[in-house]
């Protein structure tokens, strides 16, 4: 997605195919906390936790569903990740009565692996990092001919994250500053530029874990780097 092809439009339209099928998540207000972590002002939290498949991911897979034909839905959906998008393409995929193939790190739990099941998407474990699973996704849609959604690096799934800017700058139009946590890019990709064109003042930081701090990483190298390991609990 390149930013001069970016428009509201396209965060409203995402907004109306899913409006029924993800919860307007509620905007709460934190208890206070200790006081080195807590910004001036009150912090809100957006409990996308409440979502059907328990992350916000479930808003970019059912938006990027909409946009496939039939014949794409057809050939089955397939990707790879460490538990949170897949689980989203899966539950896309349960709604749409189409095939799922989900490739999964082996470190995904079985907790996460059964919930996939339960909604009729077919499994397949590889690698010990998504990278690996994603290279063995990619393959087999290349020899299957089925339909590929990447969990992050895709128009549609970044239009479908940006729909909590909405919803969060409804309910709250006096926002000021929105942390966003920062894994493979999709959710603040998404988020900050729909929020950025409804309120252009807005400020936007990223949060990313110590142990996987890609982003940081790429900035700090001025181009897109690789990490060598990483060290993380949080889950794509």
């Amino acid at each position: 997605m390149h930013t001069d092809s970016i428009n509201l439009d396209g965060f409203k339209l995402a907004q109306s195919r899913i409006n029924g099928m993800v919860r307007e998540t509620p905007l709460i207000k934190s208890q206070p906390l200790k006081r080195d972590l807590t910004p001036q002002g009150s912090l809100s939290l957006k409990l996308e936790n409440l979502q059907p498949t328990g992350s916000f991911k479930v808003r970019g897979a059912l938006n990027t569903l909409h946009t496939l034909t039939k014949e794409q839905k057809n050939k089955g959906l397939i990707t790879a990740s460490g538990g949170n998008h897949g689980l989203a393409v899966a539950y896309a995929a349960f709604l749409a009565e189409v095939p799922a193939l989900i490739y999964l790190p082996t470190s995904t739990s079985p907790e996460k692996l059964k919930k996939l099941q339960s909604w009729g998407a077919k499994t397949c474990t590889l690698g010990d990092v998504w990278d690996e699973a994603n290279k063995g996704a990619l393959a087999e849609a290349k020899a299957s001919n089925m339909t590929y959604i990447h969990p992050f690096a895709e128009p549609n799934v970044i239009y479908g994250q940006g729909t909590i800017s909405l919803e969060i700058l409804e309910m709250n139009p006096d926002i000021d500053v929105l942390l966003v946590a920062i894994g493979g890019g999709g959710l603040i990709a998404g988020v900050a530029a729909a929020a950025k064109l409804i309120k252009p003042e807005i400020r936007i930081i990223g949060i990313e874990p110590i142990g996987a701090p890609t982003h940081h990483a790429s900035r700090e190298a001025g181009e897109l780097v690789t990490l060598s390991t990483v060290d993380t609990k949080a889950g794509t």
